[in-house]
């Protein structure tokens, strides 16, 4: 692909992105293309009815609230997360002064780092040709 057909493909992306952005509410919000008054009404009764008989579009009772409220809690609690949360431990160094599992992890994550970045070279210059087996 050439750099105008790249850029020409992000726009074509964003435009269409942003298109349904866009149009999303005001779709929403209106009534189906081709419906009668007299169905979009029966449409709206139809499901005024269900939500009733079903409990759609309710919202909690103080039961329901208050039991949500200690169940919350009770998980932050067990999971020492919100105002439970444990201080983190900071990262000790050793005898020695240095800190191992910090540099641990940062020379895993440059590796890691290094391996994507080499992937993504190879498979720029080399994913698009085509391999043909050699005849001797």
């Amino acid at each position: 692909m050439t750099t105008s057909k790249q850029i020409t493909g992000i726009l074509v992306l964003v435009t269409a992105i942003g298109a349904l952005l866009l149009a999303g509410p005001a779709a929403a919000s209106s009534k189906p293309a081709g419906m009668t008054k007299a169905e979009y009404r029966a449409l709206m009764l139809r499901s005024q009815a269900l939500n009733e008989k079903y409990g759609g579009g309710q919202g909690m009772t103080r039961p329901e609230y208050r039991a949500l409220m200690l169940r919350s809690t009770g998980l932050n609690k067990k999971y020492h997360l919100g105002a439970f949360a444990l201080s983190r431990p900071a990262i000790v160094a050793s005898d020695d002064g240095f800190a191992w599992s910090a540099f641990v992890i940062g020379a895993a994550a440059s590796l890691g780092l290094v391996l994507v970045a080499g992937g993504a070279v190879a498979g720029g210059r080399y994913g698009r040709t085509v391999l043909r087996a050699r005849s001797s």
